[in-house]
């Protein structure tokens, strides 16, 4: 019995899987930024070790702007952080102005053992291209503070 679709194997198409960037694009933008940031927390400026494995242990690839909210698969809306920065940043503990100052909106939000750049700005790469967008920070600091 052929399928609605003609491709032999059921009625229609699996459903929840709508088209879009592959698996292998996602790891080039994953790597890409590990590589831009140089392996190390844009927030702390904690230096990691590069891992051999696809996702490393305790540094994370984290979306300014969601994809889900209409952010690009684009280096400039992603950045590297460590794993306890980047669930800080997700849940809203610290927003990134323009000029990449690092603001927290709540004093004592961010877990003692976060500490920022002593800087007081997010470490950002060297080639402005890979740098944040201020877009996508915009979007973020409205997101968290309404703004």
């Amino acid at each position: 019995m052929a399928s609605a679709n003609g491709d032999g194997f059921g009625d229609s198409p699996q459903g929840g899987f709508a088209a879009g960037a592959s698996l292998d694009v996602y790891e080039a933008v994953y790597r890409l930024v590990m590589t831009a940031y140089g392996y190390r927390c844009a927030l702390t400026g904690e230096q990691f070790t590069p891992d051999i494995g696809l996702v490393h242990p305790h540094l994370e690839v984290v979306a300014i702007r969601p994809r889900d909210a209409g952010g690009p698969l684009a280096i400039d809306n992603y950045l590297a952080l460590e794993e306890h920065a980047a669930r800080a940043f997700r849940a809203g503990h610290f927003v990134i102005e323009d000029d990449y100052r690092v603001i927290m909106p709540i004093a004592g939000a961010l877990a003692p053992a976060i500490r920022p750049h002593a800087s007081g700005h997010l470490l950002v790469p060297d080639e402005p291209l890979f740098r944040p967008n201020p877009a996508h920070l915009a979007f973020h600091r409205r997101m968290v503070l309404g703004r």
